[in-house]
């Protein structure tokens, strides 16, 4: 692509921490791996919200722990629409420290800072998702909790442990593979985690983690070893809702943990926690709802960028081993570039993107919703296109779920396919353009559509291209041919390279002229245009008067 576009992909450790800064009451949980959150690590990251209105992020701004809000400082906004334009929006924030932004549309990307007692704090840049909003925050002065012992040195009893320095465990869960229940019959503060493989066998004499936070959003990690029967004891646990948990272990390269639960106050709990079984069949793989597909013009070609949340439909680990996730690409797309990101995609060329490494259930991820499954992919491509008409027909092997496509608003263009719905219009920064929601196409089906009305340059602009192009190559055999005897002079050199230099700049500013006129979608003036090829056409005649006496 000859321009990038940056979007940032969807923190799934964001969206676990939800679930940990509200605990739920002790029953068993159906959730997922992500993150227990370090708030090291989650300040800036973006928290969807379904419930606030599609468009707004609500930015909340505190000192050292969240429960700390900094009132009545400006917190700045960079934009960036669809079309790359930028503009910035400053918002105070209220006597809770939430400065909230509102108007913006599907696709947009949000960076925002913030200055306290003298620091600068920004959020990272992100996308806005295509329905619901995004709660973020910033804390100044940050406190560190404490951190385990290194490797191999589980504290005695699941002891809490910490370690010189004072930083922040890297604690994160990874895919779900248990629950947690209450015990009445253990002890209070008690809870038993067991260990199984794929077959169901105990894994014994393994490591064990348990991460706790609490109201101030603390976070403390403790360290056990399972038993000759897969069974590992924490004991003396902080009961009640005010404190989160999630146990983990690291098995064949994965990190598998409990869904979030509380300590009941009366007795203890019991989770466990069994390995996922892994498989290579790619027809558990499917693109779910929340797909969007942008396009944008640049010169003589459609500029497109997707992003596609993978979904494994599975109870399995799907693992493709050394192989990928194929998307195809419509025929004909060239310049194809992946988003960077944590998840390797290729190019394959002539046929469209692959995406490596493993995927974890839908089921096993938190915060897994209809418009996000936790796997999200984007990247870009063009189609270059001639006239007014251009198809597109993408195949999708396994499917893809509702989406969403937006277009510019581009005078005279229509959009046409199977399952298009209403197209509606939205404004940002001065641009206007449409979306349409787009029904899912099956495994085996296609996204397709017919783009009608696409600025096209005239027949006269053509021409004019042609008979330039035409003149070049027959310039460049003529200057090719090697001089006979000594006629070339040092002033037919200097003057035959002003010529050329004179002939390019003019050629360059044709080249806009046209471009520029498309882009408003009617003519190039025709006085200007005869202008400037009048103007070539005599430069050209200079030259072969020159290359003539060359010869000669």
């Amino acid at each position: 692509m000859r321009r990038k576009t940056l979007f940032s992909l969807i923190s799934i450790v964001a969206l676990a921490t939800v679930a940990y800064l509200r605990p739920v009451r002790a029953q068993p949980m159906m959730g997922g791996g992500g993150g227990m959150p370090n708030l090291a690590e989650i300040v800036g990251r973006p928290l969807p919200d379904r419930g606030m209105p599609t468009g707004t992020v609500s930015v909340r701004v505190s000192r050292k722990l969240p429960a700390n809000a900094v009132a009545g400082v400006e917190v700045s906004a960079i934009i960036k629409n669809a079309g790359g334009d930028l503009r910035r929006r400053a918002e105070k924030t209220d006597a809770g420290g939430r400065a909230l932004f509102e108007g913006m549309v599907p696709g947009d990307e949000f960076r925002a800072e913030v200055t306290v007692d003298g620091k600068t704090l920004h959020t990272d840049t992100f996308p806005m998702p295509a329905e619901g909003g995004i709660r973020t925050m910033l804390i100044a002065e940050l406190g560190a909790p404490g951190v385990p012992p290194a490797a191999g040195e589980p504290a005695a009893g699941g002891a809490p442990t910490s370690a010189p320095g004072g930083e922040p465990p890297p604690f994160v869960l990874g895919a779900t593979a248990g629950v947690a229940t209450a015990d009445a019959a253990l002890p209070i503060g008690t809870l038993e985690v067991r260990a199984l493989d794929e077959a169901g066998a105990p894994i014994r004499n393994h490591p064990v983690l348990l991460g706790m936070i609490d109201k101030s959003n603390k976070i403390d990690v403790r360290h056990g070893t399972s038993d000759g029967n897969g069974l590992a004891r924490f004991s003396g646990l902080p009961t009640g809702e005010g404190t989160g948990y999630a146990a983990v272990v690291e098995w064949n390269g994965t990190r598998l943990g409990t869904a979030p639960f509380p300590m009941p106050s009366v007795g203890g709990a019991r989770a466990e926690i069994r390995a996922l079984g892994r498989t290579a069949d790619p027809s558990v793989m499917t693109i779910g709802p929340g797909a969007r597909i942008v396009l944008q013009m640049h010169e003589d070609s459609l500029q497109f960028l997707e992003m596609f949340p993978f979904e494994n439909s599975s109870d399995k680990m799907f693992d493709p081993g050394p192989g990928a996730i194929e998307i195809p690409l419509p025929g004909g797309f060239v310049g194809a570039q992946a988003q960077e990101g944590d998840r390797k995609i290729d190019v394959r060329q002539n046929h469209g993107m692959a995406v490596h490494g493993a995927f974890t259930p839908k089921r096993s991820i938190v915060g897994t919703t209809s418009k996000n499954a936790g796997h999200d992919v984007a990247f870009g491509f063009v189609l270059p296109y001639h006239g007014h008409t251009r198809a597109f027909v993408q195949p999708m092997p396994n499917g893809i779920g509702p989406f969403t496509l937006i277009t510019e608003q581009i005078p005279g263009l229509t959009i046409s396919g199977p399952g298009i719905g209403e197209r509606q219009e939205r404004e940002l920064g001065g641009r206007k353009y449409w979306v349409m929601p787009v029904e899912a196409v099956p495994p085996g089906g296609a996204v397709s559509f017919t783009m009608e009305g696409l600025p096209s340059m005239d027949a006269a602009g053509r021409n004019v291209a042609g008979i330039l192009a035409l003149a070049l190559v027959v310039s460049a055999f003529a200057f090719g041919r090697r001089p006979s005897g000594d006629g070339k002079t040092a002033r037919a050199a200097d003057e035959r390279a002003q010529l050329i230099e004179r002939r390019e700049t003019l050629y360059a500013d044709l080249v806009g002229l046209e471009t520029t006129a498309r882009a408003g979608g009617g003519p190039a003036p025709p006085d200007r245009r005869k202008q400037l090829v009048t103007r070539l056409e005599q430069i050209y005649r200079e030259l072969a008067a020159l290359d003539e006496q060359r010869l000669a």
